[in-house]
């Protein structure tokens, strides 16, 4: 039997007990909770003794010998990310195009920024909003180094770091039998995709009522009662958005995922390590 700790093993284990939750763990992750339970069966075999406190399902902390074994776990990880930040360490004046959609910006950017800059001092970093879209086409295209974009779930190529379960959020002050009014951003993104998606499948009408640029002129709109958002649940929650419980009809919305896409032939080895920071710090946020 091996006798080597796997780091993401590890990362699950602290991330479990830090959730107190095999689910939120694995969505924090952007894993599944089969293969998050899996991982502690095995390191739990590896070890020779339990490192979880369980009862009826619910996790109640490490055992003492879990807890023994996390604190040299955070140690592992700490050291795991220092040696690849150093060997990963940009030479003075590189620079990084990066790409994500404005909301990103509202996902705790200010210290993902700040953790970029201080494990990557020398780095520049150019960054551009716009719509899913078009950042999937320009990081494609090698016009973005690196960039973050929302999409239906799919089984492409480029890194799928997380899925966000969508629903309805809004209270329309006037509504139509005939057309369900719409709040949501330009055509392009994913969030609009999927509400015009299931609409269609529904034979549902519809109108955009307001068309935001940005994710507080949305949130105003619906507020103000123009229409309907279709936006992942902890994004309307964390924005006080009413649930959209007086629509009865309004049909089921499917989860979108959140991708990571480096450019083809990138020659910054620390876009991957950028990339991971914000995974964690901010697009999960």
């Amino acid at each position: 039997m091996p006798t080597t700790l796997d780091i993401d093993t590890l990362r699950s284990l602290i991330a479990i007990v830090d959730l107190k939750s095999f689910s939120r763990a694995a969505e924090q992750l952007g894993r599944s909770q089969s293969a998050i339970s899996l991982q502690i069966a095995r390191l739990e075999g590896l070890v020779g003794h339990p490192v979880l406190e369980r009862a009826r399902g619910r996790v109640l902390g490490p055992t003492a010998k879990g807890e023994e074994l996390i604190a040299h776990a955070r140690e592992i990880i700490a050291l795991n990310e220092r040696a690849i930040a150093a060997m990963r360490r940009p030479r003075a004046g590189g620079q990084i195009r990066l790409g994500m959609p404005a909301d990103f910006l509202e996902r705790d950017f200010s210290s993902t920024l700040g953790e970029i800059r201080s494990r990557f001092p020398d780095a520049q970093l150019a960054l551009r909003t716009d719509l899913s879209a078009r950042l999937a086409e320009d990081v494609g295209h090698g016009r973005l180094d690196l960039a973050f974009y929302k999409r239906t779930p799919s089984n492409a190529d480029d890194a799928a770091i997380a899925f966000e379960p969508m629903t309805w959020f809004g209270k329309a002050t006037s509504c139509s039998d005939d057309a369900v009014p719409l709040v949501a951003f330009a055509d392009g993104c994913a969030y609009r995709s999927e509400a015009l998606r299931s609409l269609r499948l529904l034979g549902r009408e519809w109108t955009i009522a307001c068309e935001a640029r940005s994710l507080t002129a949305l949130i105003a709109a619906v507020k103000a009662g123009l229409g309907y958002a279709a936006l992942p649940v902890r994004l309307g929650e964390r924005k006080a958005l009413p649930h959209a419980s007086d629509l009865a009809e309004l049909p089921q919305l499917n989860a979108v995922e959140l991708a990571l896409g480096i450019a083809r032939g990138c020659n910054l080895p620390f876009a991957r390590a950028i990339g991971s920071i914000i995974a964690q710090r901010c697009a999960l946020a």
